[in-house]
C-alpha cells in the first residue's frame, strides 16, 4: 500500500441468502417507496476528510454524486425495466444489504457490479464518489506497463517482469515503488486515465505516494471489464493469470483472503482479482476487493472506515459484502 498498514461456511451462506431475501420480499412489496441508499459517506469527496482534516495536496476531485440517482441502476424502482436478467429488487436488495453491512461497521463500501458481457447491472449511490485506490492502482500501472512494451515504448527486463507478478500477487509495494519511479508511474496513471476513459481517477496530489490516487468504484469496475479490449491476448493472459495467483498472505504479511478471495466467495475457479489496504490517512482505512468471477461478472467493493473500526471489522464487513453481491444475479 502506499502507507500500508475469515472462513465463512455454509451457516454464513445462509444467513446472507436469508438477509437476501428478506430484502428483496420487503422491497418488491413496497414499490412506491424511496430507494434505500448507504449510510452517510464516509469516503473522500470535495477535498475534506470525514473527520474535518484536509486531504495531502487538497485531495481528490469529488463528482458530484446525489445520495440517490435516479439514473442508478441500482436505485430504479421494482418492476423498472434494466439490463436483460436482472432483477431490480434484488439489485436494491443487494445495494441495501451492502450499506447495512457497512454502517455496521462504521463505514461505507461502495459497489459496482458489471455482467459478464460489460454492462453495469448494480451499483450503489457512491460509486462514482472517488476515493484512495491503496493497491488497486498496481493494476494500472502493470497494464500500461503491458501495452507499452506490446507497442515496443518500453524494455521489460525479466526483473522489472518478476516486480510487476509480485506487485499483483503478492501487493508487494517495494516492488510497485520500484517500478512506480522506473517508469514515472504518475504518467502510467494518467494514461490509463485517458485510454480508459475514466473519469474519477487520478494520481496522488503528493508525489510517490502511489496508494493515494484516486478512483471510484464505477472506474474499477470499468477498466476491469474493458481489460480484454485494451490488453494483447498473451498479456491479457498474463495480467489475469497474476490476478488468480494472488498469494495468501501479501509481501507486508496481511491476509488477502477478504471479500472476494474470502473462503465463502472464492470456491471452485479462483478468482482474478486485486485486493487492497491502507492505513492511516485522514485516520482512515481503505480495504478493496475488485475482480472477476468465474461467470465472467465483474465486481468492485471500494471499503473505507474510520481508524477505530479495526482491521478484523471492516475485513468482515466486505467479506459479508461479498457473499450477499456474488449470490445475487
Amino acid at each position: 500500500m502506499g502507507r500500508p498498514g475469515s472462513a465463512r461456511g455454509s451457516a454464513r451462506r445462509l444467513a446472507v441468502t436469508s438477509v437476501v431475501l428478506t430484502l428483496v420480499a420487503a422491497l418488491a412489496s413496497s414499490a412506491g417507496h424511496a430507494a434505500p441508499g448507504l449510510p452517510v459517506r464516509t469516503s473522500p469527496a470535495a477535498g475534506t476528510a470525514p473527520t474535518g482534516e484536509s486531504f495531502p495536496g487538497g485531495g481528490p476531485p469529488a463528482a458530484p454524486v446525489s445520495p440517490v440517482d435516479p439514473a442508478d441502476p441500482a436505485v430504479l424502482p421494482p418492476g423498472a425495466p434494466g439490463p436483460a436478467g436482472a432483477d431490480p429488487a434484488a439489485r436494491l436488495a443487494a445495494v441495501a444489504a451492502v450499506g447495512e453491512i457497512a454502517g455496521r461497521a462504521g463505514g461505507t463500501v461502495h459497489l459496482v457490479v458489471r455482467d459478464a458481457a460489460g454492462a453495469e447491472v448494480v451499483a450503489s449511490p457512491g460509486a462514482a464518489r472517488p476515493v484512495w485506490t491503496a493497491s488497486l492502482v498496481k493494476l494500472l500501472v502493470v497494464q500500461q506497463l503491458l501495452v507499452r512494451r506490446a507497442a515496443g515504448r518500453v524494455i521489460l527486463s525479466a526483473a522489472d517482469l518478476s516486480r510487476m507478478q509480485r506487485a499483483i500477487t503478492s501487493s508487494d509495494d517495494a516492488a510497485m515503488s520500484l517500478l512506480w519511479d522506473r517508469f514515472d508511474g504518475a504518467d502510467l496513471v494518467t494514461a490509463a486515465v485517458a485510454e480508459f476513459g475514466l473519469t474519477g481517477t487520478a494520481p496522488p496530489d503528493v508525489p510517490g505516494e502511489w496508494g493515494e490516487s484516486v478512483t471510484t468504484a464505477q472506474d474499477t469496475a470499468g477498466f476491469l471489464s474493458a481489460l480484454d479490449a485494451h490488453l494483447a491476448p498473451q498479456d491479457l493472459a498474463t495480467l489475469t493469470g497474476w490476478m488468480r495467483s494472488t498469494t495468501g498472505l501479501a509481501a507486508d504479511g496481511f491476509d488477502q483472503r477478504f471479500g472476494l478471495l474470502s473462503p465463502a466467495v472464492s470456491t471452485g475457479t479462483p478468482v482474478a482479482a486485486k485486493q487492497g489496504w491502507m492505513c492511516c490517512v485522514a485516520r482512515r482505512r481503505q480495504l478493496h476487493s475488485a475482480g472477476t468471477l468465474a461467470d465472467g461478472r465483474t465486481v468492485v467493493l471500494l471499503g473505507d472506515f474510520p481508524l477505530r473500526t479495526s482491521w478484523a471489522r471492516a475485513r468482515a464487513a466486505l467479506d459479508e459484502a461479498a457473499a450477499v453481491v456474488t449470490a445475487t444475479s
